[in-house]
């Protein structure tokens, strides 16, 4: 009983971000700014499907041709989710508003999920929608109907991408349970962005710089050659275990991990991260 109360009092509060953000004119301006990339890609998408037709090299529906391209915008998208999350406990400190919302019989983990699952599903929105426009206008300006294994693909992407966005919400709300300016919360979010992001980048110089005195011509996968700690710096960021590009081309992992290896340690950090939120949270005197 306690259970389905516990979970009741998650729902509502999840429902309730979720309610309050799509009525927000930061969602209004945030959804502008995804619909004018994800249209830009689209076209790009379009036109390459039109030029392979007319030098009849467009054999079949690739999903990859629309889903493998839009994979371009998901350092923008986590961006996005750790920018809509960030502010959103320090942003009710500042506004003053968790006096009434911790008044009521919840526990602060009941908060904490709460929130996580409806930021994640503003985030979602944006990807999931624009995903599936993007799908459908494809497949129309191609003049082809997905297979059912194509349309099954496009549906795992963008499961995996939820869970991929789940780390960064959830990094947002560990940074927003230690902030109390919600400016503060959205420029900590963007640092720690930049340094996951820049924790990859080193990586693979090292990896790559390590591989330069073998005097040799490495072909195929050359990330299992690199040194445990560049490998390590490449699996800090997340966004490293993206599996869109390989589930759909069929390549191999940036991170050198299997399918199921990127899943696990995406679900760790989510959970990790949630973990130190929640302690945090409950320890503090508001």
């Amino acid at each position: 009983m306690a259970v389905q109360e516990e979970f009741n009092n998650i729902l509502t509060i999840a429902v309730k971000e979720f309610n309050e953000y799509i009525k927000s004119k930061r969602f209004i301006m945030i959804g502008i700014l995804y619909t004018v990339m994800a249209l830009a890609i689209l076209g790009i998408t379009i036109m390459s499907l039109n030029y392979e037709r007319s030098i009849g090299a467009l054999s079949g529906f690739q999903p990859s041709q629309v889903l493998g391209t839009m994979d371009l915008l998901n350092i923008i998208l986590v961006l996005l989710a750790v920018i809509i999350t960030a502010d959103t406990i320090s942003g009710e400190r500042k506004d003053r508003t968790i006096y009434q919302l911790l008044s009521k019989p919840v526990e602060r983990s009941t908060v904490i999920m709460g929130k996580f699952f409806g930021c994640l599903g503003v985030v979602s929105f944006f990807y999931a929608a624009g995903s599936i426009i993007a799908y459908v206008l494809t497949a129309v300006a191609a003049g082809m109907v997905p297979s059912g294994t194509d349309v099954l693909n496009a549906v795992l992407v963008i499961v995996f991408m939820v869970i991929l966005f789940a780390v960064y919400v959830a990094l947002g709300i560990l940074i927003s349970t230690v902030t109390k300016n919600p400016l503060i919360s959205i420029l900590g979010g963007i640092i720690a962005w930049v340094a996951l992001f820049f924790s990859d980048t080193i990586g693979t110089v090292i990896g790559s710089l390590s591989m330069a005195g073998q005097n040799m011509i490495m072909l195929g996968d050359t990330f299992s050659q690199y040194p445990i700690y560049a490998k390590l710096l490449i699996w800090i960021d997340p966004i490293s275990h993206d599996i869109v590009s390989p589930l759909l081309s069929g390549t191999a992992y940036k991170s050198g991990l299997p399918l199921w290896g990127n899943v696990v340690i995406l679900l760790a950090f989510t959970g990790i991260l949630l973990l130190i939120a929640n302690e945090l949270f409950s320890w503090q005197d508001i």
